[in-house]
């Protein structure tokens, strides 16, 4: 079986207060010989594409070796109102060069202001991830921190080559372990977030 969990992009959808959303419209435009021919056109801050990859730089190419391998998920959705830690994981499946995906169900509010008040994964368990030299860490939030903690994170998985996997969906529907995961990033110059198709099979 295989499982999308990616969002579709919704146009006119505002993920962080501010960025441009997805904006597409149809143009007119004109070839060398002054011919007239119609396209369309679309725009949106890149951090606002919905699921995204934060790369941390412009200049970062992922490997293609890593956009398939295996895949955990850990379901943490009954931990809302508190950073989630080491103590609330069993973490005796994370082995090197997994994706890791936290399930927190916040997707089902995608389209309400309770998106933008998710739970967080406590920096404890970033690092223990990035020790374990993880493959990507994906989460169906806005990010994998609140406020702050938001960019601190994105910021140190960049550095150790790691990185966030940004407003996944649906991983209610993917086992906890025994998938593998297709992740297939927008070849794009310049961004410093990667817009990104993510499937799962099982």
């Amino acid at each position: 079986m295989i499982i999308d969990i990616t969002q579709t992009t919704k146009i006119g959808k505002e993920y962080r207060t501010g960025s441009a959303p997805l904006k597409v419209e149809e143009v007119k435009r004109y070839s060398k010989s002054g011919s007239e021919y119609i396209t369309t056109s679309f725009s949106c801050d890149v951090h606002n594409m919905g699921t995204h990859i934060d790369v941390m730089g412009a200049d970062i190419v992922i490997e293609n070796d890593r956009l398939i391998g295996p895949g955990i998920k850990l379901d943490v959705s009954s931990i809302i109102d508190r950073p989630i830690t080491l103590n609330d994981l069993d973490v005796s499946y994370v082995k090197e060069g997994v994706y890791v995906f936290f399930q927190t169900n916040w997707d089902k509010y995608l389209d309400d202001e309770k998106y933008n008040s998710h739970p967080e994964i406590s920096m404890e368990v970033i690092e223990h991830l990035v020790d374990k030299k993880v493959n990507m860490i994906g989460i169906d939030t806005l990010g994998l921190g609140v406020g702050r903690n938001h960019g601190t994170i994105d910021v140190y998985l960049g550095k150790h080559n790691t990185y966030a996997i940004e407003n996944l969906t649906n991983l209610d529907k993917i086992p906890n372990e025994g998938f593998k995961v297709y992740c297939l990033p927008m070849k794009i110059e310049g961004l410093d977030a990667l817009p990104a198709r993510l499937l799962v099979e099982f």
